[in-house]
């Protein structure tokens, strides 16, 4: 019942909502228990399985054995550490742009059973801390988004993925982001992205009606429902800008347009019908040699 309350919401009401909700002194993990300004749903362990393997899977045939690993945005946990070692990572990064990940160590003790009972991986690590699990799995957790990628060292990365996560990163950020993802990786490191370019509102195209200086003032981007806005080529022409190869790319389509084309902001009325039906992406690439 409250689910269907909530997708019953009109967008301009959840902007509103979240507008007044995030400036209350309230801590991050009660609005999580609501699923209010959650980031992801990677505390379950068997999506956090899952979201790993798809993005392994497609890049299985160019990695070495071991490989290191960069998981993009984590978010509300760090259960890829475990099963990134599972499939053969030798060191794994973590990269987020705050400390999003929970501390309870349940979650990742279940998933540590599901490795184990599925047979995936030669040996489970036990641990009783979440920086234990970190530790036994060689993982490093970075909380500073762009300068944390900054930070690491050039050519070390056989393998970046993200799911849902590439539509966050701040506009101004997005361009620089994709170019540390390529100057981190090795020559023929492999990249797997999920992007989802539907507005996070009412999986439309209603951020689209607003101008820059609008979506991308502070009021809006600390809010809970900012996505950089970019459209699927926007997002591929700078990842071949930066150097990446695009190796293939899978696109999710409405059937329609969402919204009239005169509803949107007239800085958008420069996409084709096209681009605007293109509601999310999966996009694989490798850093050119």
């Amino acid at each position: 019942m409250a689910v269907a309350l909530v997708g019953a919401i009109p967008w301009w009401a959840k902007i509103a909502g979240k507008l007044l909700l995030s400036r209350l002194p309230v801590p991050r993990e009660c609005w999580r228990k609501l699923g209010i300004f959650q980031h992801g749903s990677m505390r379950d362990p068997g999506y956090a399985l899952e979201v790993f393997t798809s993005h392994y899977a497609r890049l299985e045939p160019y990695l070495p054995k071991p490989f290191v690993v960069l998981e993009l945005g984590p978010g509300d946990s760090l259960a890829s550490a475990l099963v990134a070692q599972a499939y053969g990572a030798s060191s794994i990064f973590l990269v987020d742009a705050g400390r999003f990940a929970t501390t309870d160590v349940e979650p990742y003790r279940r998933l540590a059973r599901i490795l184990q009972q599925r047979g995936i991986g030669s040996r489970t690590p036990e641990f009783r801390s979440v920086d234990e699990m970190l530790a036994r799995t060689n993982a490093t957790y970075l909380t500073d988004g762009l300068k944390s990628l900054a930070s690491m060292s050039s050519g070390r990365v056989d393998f970046v993925f993200s799911q849902a996560v590439l539509e966050h990163v701040p506009l101004a950020e997005f361009r620089e982001t994709v170019g540390q993802l390529a100057r981190i990786q090795k020559a023929g490191g492999v990249a797997s992205h999920r992007v989802d370019l539907q507005d996070h509102l009412s999986h439309s195209l209603n951020s689209l009606r607003f101008s820059r200086a609008v979506w991308e003032s502070a009021c809006f981007a600390k809010s809970g429902f900012y996505t950089n806005r970019l459209r699927a080529s926007e997002v591929l022409a700078m990842f071949s800008e930066a150097g990446h190869e695009i190796l293939a790319r899978h696109e999710d389509r409405w059937p329609a347009a969402p919204l009239s084309r005169t509803r949107l902001h007239p800085d958008f009325h420069r996409f084709s019908d096209e681009v605007l039906l293109i509601r999310g992406m999966d996009l694989v690439c490798r850093k050119r040699v």
